[in-house]
């Protein structure tokens, strides 16, 4: 007879412990807008395979000054109006990534995101993607709700899956993304081409290819929000010579496999030579 009531005391319960167990990541709020500080510290964290350890070290409080100013500033915060949608989306990409980086800090660089552990947040990822919340435009916010509901499904543009680093092997390039109106989608289409057309999106595998496991994993966004029939015919809008002849002859029968996994931290020593591209 009492069964209902119970039943809503426990979700209650387990929802009360989980927002209440999660690791606030409290910053001193930064009224000065410090995005061209930022952008310039990006240039030199970022490389075309990962992260230099040591310049994220070194640009510590550049990120967190940043990482304060967005804590109270953003679309709601700042009245941008639905005709701001690329500084809007800009915002979202590198808050995210700044914050993955900050996140990656805090925790001493795991050997991946997926060993940090919150709360009752202990499956792989948990604690680092949904378990951390950061103040974004003075509301707390996970990672995992920033990247997936704030960014890529409210605006359902798949390509933004191509533009947010988790801090892992798998992720595409981390970047500064532009704020400036009509400059983001072409952004974003470079990316993924370059992103396709390197060996961490396709990479050889005997007489076929292998796909960088991001692409699988959100194969029906590339679909749902494209005019494409499947993500054979997506990728190769973006592929080229080699990549795009393999692509298009598979199309009328798409069976696309994933290379294994790389969740290990995103970071080396040196900046590589070369995107890997092979055409």
């Amino acid at each position: 007879m009492h069964s209902k009531p119970l039943r809503l005391i426990s979700a209650f319960l387990v929802i009360s412990c989980t927002i209440g167990c999660t690791d606030d990541v409290v910053l001193d709020p930064v009224d000065k807008k410090v995005n061209i500080e930022w952008a310039a510290a990006l240039r030199e964290i970022a490389s075309s395979d990962g992260i230099h350890i040591d310049k994220l070290k070194q640009h510590r409080t550049t990120l967190e000054h940043y990482l304060g100013w967005a804590s109270i500033h953003g679309q709601h915060s700042n009245s941008w109006g639905e005709s701001k949608e690329d500084k809007r989306l800009a915002f979202l990409l590198n808050v995210h990534n700044a914050a993955v980086l900050h996140n990656l800090l805090r925790h001493d660089l795991p050997d991946s995101p997926d060993q940090v552990k919150v709360g009752p947040f202990q499956w792989a990822g948990a604690g680092f993607y949904w378990g951390t919340r950061y103040k974004v435009d003075k509301e707390w916010t996970s990672l995992n709700h920033l990247a997936y509901h704030d960014t890529v499904n409210r605006y359902a543009e798949p390509l933004l899956w191509l533009a947010l680093f988790d801090g892992t092997q798998d992720a595409p390039r981390l970047r500064w993304w532009t704020e400036k109106k009509r400059r983001l989608q072409p952004q974003l289409k470079r990316a993924a081409k370059q992103f396709i057309n390197s060996n961490h999106g396709m990479s050889r595998q005997d007489d076929s290819w292998q796909i960088n496991p991001l692409l699988i994993a959100h194969e029906k966004d590339f679909i749902d929000w494209t005019t494409s029939s499947n993500l054979c015919e997506w990728m190769a809008t973006y592929a080229t010579g080699k990549r795009k002849e393999w692509l298009v002859e598979q199309q009328d029968n798409c069976h696309l496999v994933a290379r294994p996994a790389n969740r290990s931290l995103a970071a080396h020593d040196k900046p590589a030579d070369t995107d890997g591209s092979e055409n």
